[in-house]
């Protein structure tokens, strides 16, 4: 059956976009912490995570089949949806020139164990300005668990933790924190997928 519903083709893709983003930061994340712990975890997080990834991706492929069916005119976009996307694009420039300033300064002073602490904390204060842009509400607390997690790794760095341990943490720290909004979009995509009766 086919559905000619514009905000729902939309709305498909939005969760789509998303949860791909999700799935990439996760798995970006997990292997952060679990190449820094090399196994002192017993591979725990390594394991944990390719299950959650798993399911997401399950979910995505779902919802992309989903989504093939919802057939709908182009339709040009909007001045504030073109807004959005410049404000999108800038916010991520700004994030990868801090994160480039960062890593030089750190390296400079030699301070680099605290690289993944402060890459975290780019990372989770650019959720804000994103999620007021995006008008998502989920972006707050994302942002904020994962600067959280960031701020906890620079104190134990800050106390001379070892660097593996602390990578270890803020990457499964930042992995559970995109992992909880992938699973927050599956909810949503599964709620669509009812209304719509595709």
């Amino acid at each position: 059956m086919m559905s000619t519903v514009p905000n729902l083709k939309k709305e498909f893709e939005d969760v789509l976009g998303g949860l791909f983003l999700m799935i990439a930061f996760t798995l970006v994340w997990a292997v952060i912490g679990e190449v820094a712990l090399h196994g002192r975890d017993y591979w725990g997080i390594g394991v944990l995570f390719a299950i959650v990834i798993g399911f997401l991706l399950v979910s995505y492929i779902k919802f992309y089949t989903t989504s093939k069916k919802i057939k709908v005119e182009a339709v040009p976009a909007s001045i504030e949806d073109k807004a959005k996307s410049k404000w999108f694009n800038i916010i991520f420039i700004v994030e990868g020139v801090a994160i480039f300033v960062v890593v030089n300064v750190l390296n400079n002073t030699g301070n680099g164990n605290y690289f993944i602490s402060c890459f975290a904390l780019i990372v989770g204060l650019h959720f804000f300005p994103l999620g007021k842009i995006m008008e998502r509400k989920a972006y707050y607390f994302m942002g904020g668990f994962i600067s959280l997690g960031a701020i906890l790794g620079i104190i134990l760095t800050s106390k001379g933790f070892p660097a593996y341990e602390v990578t270890g943490i803020v990457g499964a720290w930042s992995a559970f924190a995109t992992s909880a909004y992938g699973i927050t979009l599956i909810n949503r995509g599964n709620q669509l997928k009812l209304s719509s009766s595709l």
